[in-house]
């Protein structure tokens, strides 16, 4: 990865990130790395507040499930932040409940919350990006493999193929990759679980590790960089050889 130094000695113009779900596990850190670059970062979160966030951030409030919200960002908002180089959706739920136990009002809202309503924002963001632009969006190793959350899986697996269906249709004007993660250290999943169950993700993981939330942000960060320009419709997965 380029640092700052190397961008501006290229002479390569700060990139306009958007980072959806700013507030979530891997967001402060993907914020940091993209202003460590010397981008310029526009950051959603649902209060509108985003502690610690560096200078070069403008933070936004935004709530998912809130037409009227997404159209105040695509209408409102955008128009004075400028094109978009890279858009980042961090944003989800995990209720982490069995299918008995979902009723019909949580099974829509999970559904909602990490897939129709990002689909909905990027429907929305589509006159909004430059030529060439990128977009991640976060998966998860439950979108392949399954889960005791069925829901959650689901909703997972439907942005895996919402990726591979936008890769062939948008390229070359739009790139649109995922990241799919095993159980991240330190997230607030990770916080909310039992330690038993902890202990047997670790216990599952081949490598012996989990990954970190800065260690994740790093790779989108890389990954936005021109040397992967033709990385275009890819599930990335990073579970330590949990599944494969």
């Amino acid at each position: 990865m380029k640092t700052r130094t190397e961008r501006a000695a290229d002479e390569a113009p700060p990139r306009r990130v958007l980072v959806i779900g700013a507030s979530a596990s891997l967001g402060p850190d993907v914020v940091e790395g993209f202003c460590a670059l010397g981008d310029h970062v526009l950051a959603t979160t649902r209060s509108g507040a985003l502690a610690g966030a560096c200078g070069g951030v403008r933070v936004e409030s935004l709530d998912l499930l809130d037409a009227a919200s997404q159209d105040r960002l695509a209408e409102r908002v955008l128009p004075s932040f400028g094109a978009l180089d890279v858009a980042v959706f961090l944003a989800g739920i995990l209720p982490g409940k069995a299918l008995a136990a979902y009723d019909d009002a949580l099974m829509q809202q999970v559904m909602s919350s990490n897939f129709t309503a990002q689909a909905a924002l990027l429907r929305r963001l589509l006159p909004h990006f430059k030529p060439g632009a990128q977009v991640w969006m976060l998966s998860s190793i439950s979108g392949d493999r399954g889960s005791f959350d069925p829901i959650y899986a689901a909703s997972k697996a439907a942005l895996i193929a919402f990726v591979k269906s936008l890769a062939t249709w948008l390229a070359p004007a739009l790139r649109v990759n995922a990241l799919a993660p095993a159980l991240i250290e330190g997230s607030a999943m990770f916080e909310a679980m039992a330690p038993a169950r902890r202990s047997h993700h670790l216990a599952s993981t081949p490598t012996g590790r989990l990954s970190t939330p800065a260690e994740l942000a790093a790779v989108i960060v890389n990954l936005c960089e021109p040397t992967w320009s033709n990385l275009n419709g890819q599930v990335i997965r990073i579970n330590g050889g949990a599944h494969v």
